[in-house]
């Protein structure tokens, strides 16, 4: 009968259960993007904080730009102050990226997953992984996906092969990705050309397939036109960002500052997606990453 009252609010009651159950909670790659889940964190944590409840948590923004250009972000500003009184924050930030400054071969012909512009590289991996089937042995397996059909390249086992036309540049959404992700550990990409934000429908694309890949460990080998770090041109995305602030300030007579401090989107987002995609994918060339096994579940 509580859930009758006008006033009842369920998060501190779903807060305090949390709470006698776990007393630390740990949160990799903390981030907040959801308007929804914005307004439900402060009261949440709140409830947890008062119960003794430690949380530890990773992420690729310091609290201050958390949710950074959301909508109603005055709203969540109070959860700001809240987190950093009852976490410790520490800056991990390094000019070195560890992953790759002593890389370890791995276990496949050429020892790495990533070639500028050698399609029979991929070919000789998909041989080695499918335990001598070859590519143009291999079958189009149709995999479902809500009721309808899709097909991408050839594949053979868990072991996938196709084109950056096939996989990035026709209309696939989540949930055709998910499917990808549940029935290939290996996915070969042949011909990729450099991303940047004049491509962005397919940018966008191939960024949701690399955090569904990268959630469930999918390994990912590529041969591109351009070295793996320049796949996503950065810099034609700082100048859409810069253009599109400055037209902005035009159309609203603002100042770079008022600009800046308004919760709307300027392009500023979709850069820090863009740098995450690049950082997941150098991860997804390292020995570790591979050694990880494949997560097919959801």
């Amino acid at each position: 009968h509580i859930r009758d009252r006008k006033c009842y609010d369920p998060i501190p009651v779903v807060a305090r259960e949390i709470a006698t159950t776990s007393r630390v909670l740990c949160f990799d790659e903390f981030q907040v993007t959801d308007v929804a889940d914005a307004m439900i964190l402060r009261r949440l944590f709140e409830t947890l904080f008062a119960e003794g409840v430690t949380m530890v948590a990773t992420g690729n923004r310091p609290p201050d730009d958390l949710y950074k250009n959301g909508l109603q972000r005055s709203n969540f500003l109070p959860f700001i102050p809240m987190l950093k009184e009852h976490c410790e924050v520490l800056d991990m930030e390094s000019i070195v990226d560890y992953r790759l400054s002593d890389p370890k071969p791995l276990d496949i012909p050429g020892g790495r997953a990533n070639y500028v512009n050698n399609p029979g590289q991929l070919d000789e991996i998909f041989c080695h992984l499918t335990g001598g089937v070859s590519v143009t042995e291999a079958s189009v397996r149709p995999i479902s996906v809500l009721g309808r059909e899709i097909r991408v390249g050839r594949s053979h086992g868990s072991v996938l092969m196709t084109s950056y036309h096939e996989l990035i540049e026709q209309a696939h959404g989540s949930s055709d990705f998910r499917a990808l992700a549940r029935s290939f550990s290996h996915v070969l990409i042949r011909d990729f050309p450099q991303l940047s934000i004049k491509r962005k429908t397919a940018l966008r694309r191939f960024i949701v397939m690399m955090d569904i890949f990268y959630d469930r460990s999918v390994k990912l080998i590529i041969s591109s036109e351009v070295p793996l770090q320049d796949i996503i041109c950065l810099k034609d995305a700082d100048a859409k960002a810069q253009d599109e602030l400055r037209l902005l300030m035009d159309d609203l007579k603002l100042t770079m500052e008022e600009a800046r401090s308004m919760a709307l989107f300027t392009g500023e987002d979709e850069v820090f997606s863009q740098r995450r995609a690049l950082s997941r994918l150098s991860e997804m060339q390292c020995a570790d990453y591979w050694d990880l096994p494949h997560n097919k579940h959801e």
